[in-house]
């Protein structure tokens, strides 16, 4: 009896810490990062360039701007006291587009699934978002990772990576995000 309970309860305890320790690393990310989230006003051609078009006008002017924040509460309160300056100048841009469109912007928390790319993951959960919707907002979405700053080009910026950022793209954390992703999932 001993030689199946020894084994089983050590199998058990192993699980158990495997699923735990990486979620309070990977908690970190859910907490440290700002995203930015365009919804487009729908999925034609033409919208989707829009999108794609604010995308780069929002990033050129408030994309360096918060790098200069050294905690993601003081870029969180300088996005969100910026809230209306962002909607009229998103409201503008497309005015110079040439589309009667406008947009909502606001800061909130929102899910999002888990995400891979070539240096790193970004594990499922809620995430604080600086979300515009375009129009009636029914089209393909577009986000990045405003905060830390990693939406711009690597080639603009020649410091080191901040923690926050090594915790991004550590590909350490794949198999662990997978776990918090099951996780995750059967508590949503």
């Amino acid at each position: 009896m001993k030689k199946i309970i020894m084994p089983t309860l050590l199998v058990l305890i192993t699980t158990i810490l495997i699923a735990v320790l990486p979620t309070e690393a990977e908690g970190a990310i859910y907490e440290d990062t700002v995203r930015l989230h365009i919804l487009a006003n729908s999925d034609s051609k033409e919208d989707q360039k829009i999108k794609l078009m604010l995308r780069d006008e929002i990033l050129a002017k408030y994309g360096k701007s918060l790098s200069v924040f050294e905690s993601v509460g003081e870029a969180e309160s300088e996005l969100s006291s910026k809230l209306d300056e962002i909607k009229a100048f998103s409201d503008q841009k497309l005015l110079e587009f040439g589309y009667n469109l406008c947009t909502e912007v606001t800061l909130t928390r929102e899910w999002y699934d888990t995400r891979n790319y070539e240096d790193f993951s970004l594990p499922c959960g809620y995430y604080t978002s600086l979300r515009i919707i375009i129009g009636e907002g029914g089209g393909q979405n577009w986000w990045c990772v405003m905060f830390p700053p990693l939406c711009l080009d690597a080639s603009t910026s020649s410091a080191k990576y901040t923690a926050e950022e090594e915790i991004l793209i550590s590909k350490k954390y794949n198999v662990k995000f997978k776990i918090l992703e099951l996780i995750s999932e059967i508590t949503r």
